[in-house]
């Protein structure tokens, strides 16, 4: 009895061995990867750390842009300066005009863009927002229409065939959704409408939404077939885009910021993109 209890125990022995070294070979096999899986986090670690950084210095580079802009203090455009020492690199910073809203070629300003004045009425009831765009023209001449568009904030949705007016009864296109913030925009065809010398013309729609959106009268851009009237802002605001570029020491770009704005009495951010 005594031999065959020792006989067994020794095949037991004998069964652990080979599994004792399966493990270890195992764990040499998990270890590797481990260890790059543990290199791999520190080294992205390491470069969400230096993004972060990157952003927070072409965030500031836009920061300093708006007060720029806000101050009056920009030169003819497109203005392009430099910040130095921001979190260990430089911030290339460019102020531009904006010639495209939404995906919408607008074009630029004439010389005689003061031509063309635009004013607008709104009244609210019942969540619905009826809204009149007014066109004048101070011109010494005929003007003809040939786009509109009118950018609006958050929480606002166009009420389906509410257009009405003289320009046109046509439905616009619709850009953007109620949760960012919508663009509406007429796309006149071919020989376009024609306001006279003095005359005002108006163009009436509608919007859904909550009462007291901040903002609601939106912003209005004209654009004339003639080239010396070109395009028209609303008399109290005007679009800019700012791009910041952080750039290390070697001048590679480790993070750049793109921004919208419209500049009125107050600046007001329209898009904000983190590396574009």
């Amino acid at each position: 009895m005594i031999k065959w209890l020792a006989k067994i125990k020794s095949g037991e022995a004998g069964i652990a061995l080979p599994a004792v070294l399966a493990l270890l070979a195992l764990g040499s096999l998990l270890i590797v990867p481990s260890l790059n899986y543990a290199t791999t986090h520190l080294k992205t670690g390491n470069m969400v750390k230096g993004n972060l950084s990157g952003l927070y210095a072409a965030d500031a580079g836009v920061e300093d842009a708006l007060w720029r802009i806000k101050a009056d203090q920009v030169e003819t455009l497109p203005y392009t300066y430099e910040l130095t020492g921001i979190n260990g690199t430089s911030v290339n910073v460019t102020i531009e005009d904006v010639n495209e809203i939404a995906g919408v070629e607008i074009g630029e300003e004439g010389v005689h863009e003061g031509w063309l004045k635009i004013s607008k009425s709104i009244n609210y009831e019942s969540g619905i927002y009826d809204f009149i765009l007014s066109i004048q023209n101070n011109g010494g001449g005929n003007l003809k229409i040939e786009k509109i568009l009118i950018d609006f904030p958050a929480s606002l949705e166009y009420v389906e065939e509410s257009t009405s007016g003289n320009i046109t009864f046509d439905e616009p296109d619709i850009i953007g959704n109620p949760d960012v913030g919508i663009t509406i925009y007429w796309d006149l065809p071919s020989p376009f409408f024609t306001i006279g010398a003095g005359d005002t013309e108006g163009q009436a729609f509608q919007l859904s939404g909550p009462p007291d959106v901040e903002g609601v009268e939106g912003h209005g851009v004209i654009k004339a077939s003639r080239e010396d009237v070109g395009t028209v802002w609303d008399a109290d605001s005007k679009p800019y885009t700012i791009m910041a570029q952080a750039k290390d020491a070697e001048g590679q770009t480790v993070a750049a910021i793109r921004t919208g704005l419209w500049k009125g009495t107050n600046v007001e951010i329209s898009c904000w993109q983190v590396n574009p």
